[in-house]
């Protein structure tokens, strides 16, 4: 009690109400107050300190975004110049087929003329039509502002359509009897490939973007039943259940695919002869 007291009586601690008393005792206010010179120019200086800080901090985002912007437009104009000479490209086999059957033509016969289309027609390097399948692959459906958080966590990945996914679609389809594969418009070769870039897909080192539709050209009924009877026919099943994705295959009475962009000559030799010459036959003796 005799603290709380103390503490009512003399409310102010000694050593300010003596130095109170010495400033009333030589004529000076008891208090400096809120007003004083030093005290109002230190609180402008604090403020342009922020000011700058504030300024400073925002400058390397800004310069961020213009970077991220160049880099954009520079990525859409290498894509541009690559359409435009893979159409070139496309228009240069093309004459060269024209010419390579007129050759043929003039050659042995028809039978070179049928082997070489089967050759280009197996290996993409002709745009190919026909009654076939479509299978069509999304992404799960999100209402607008639910599952954000999962969406930008690990449930990104399982409600999202995968490499993965189109690779084991794809070889299902080679398996069931599948003659021209193409996605978004991308045809598929022995050596293409199906990648993951980031959040993107690739194929043959091009993006493509949902939703993700697998054209095929073959006999669409038996191609179906052996492709559902299978195991990537089983794993189709599974992506609506276990992941919701959207799926959706059809029958088509025409599906056009396009010739491979990539379906480049790398190199060729010879075949060896069937018979060999006795000097490469003979063991040499010592």
């Amino acid at each position: 009690m005799a603290l709380l007291t103390d503490l009512m009586d003399h409310p102010l601690d000694p050593g300010y109400q003596e130095a109170a008393d010495r400033r009333r005792a030589a004529g000076e206010p008891t208090s400096r107050g809120l007003r004083s010179p030093v005290l109002v120019v230190t609180a402008v200086l604090i403020g342009v300190l922020l000011v700058v800080a504030a300024q400073t901090l925002r400058l390397p985002q800004d310069a961020a975004d213009r970077e991220r912007d160049q880099l954009i437009g520079q990525i859409h104009s290498q894509q541009s110049a690559i359409d435009r000479k893979s159409g070139a490209i496309s228009g240069l086999q093309a004459e060269i087929s024209a010419s390579q059957r007129k050759v043929l033509d003039q050659g042995e016969g028809p039978s070179l003329v049928d082997q070489l289309a089967r050759t280009e027609q197996a290996a993409g390097a002709v745009a190919v039509h026909g009654p076939g399948l479509e299978l069509t692959l999304d992404d799960a459906r999100t209402d607008a502002g639910v599952g954000e958080d999962d969406k930008n966590g690990s449930g990104e990945e399982q409600s999202s359509v995968t490499s993965t996914d189109l690779q084991i679609l794809t070889n299902g389809l080679w398996q069931a009897g599948a003659e021209a594969i193409s996605i978004n418009g991308q045809r598929l070769t022995s050596t293409s490939s199906i990648r993951f870039a980031g959040p993107a897909i690739t194929v043959d080192f091009r993006p493509i973007s949902r939703p993700y539709v697998v054209s095929v050209v073959g006999e669409p009924v038996q191609m179906r039943k052996r492709f559902e009877a299978g195991p990537s026919g089983s794993y189709l099943k599974s992506l609506p259940s276990q992941f919701d994705l959207q799926v959706k295959m059809t029958n088509k009475g025409d599906v056009q695919i396009p010739a491979s962009a990539s379906s480049l000559l790398q190199y060729a030799k010879p075949s060896p002869s069937t018979t060999a010459s006795p000097s490469t036959t003979q063991k040499e003796t010592p």
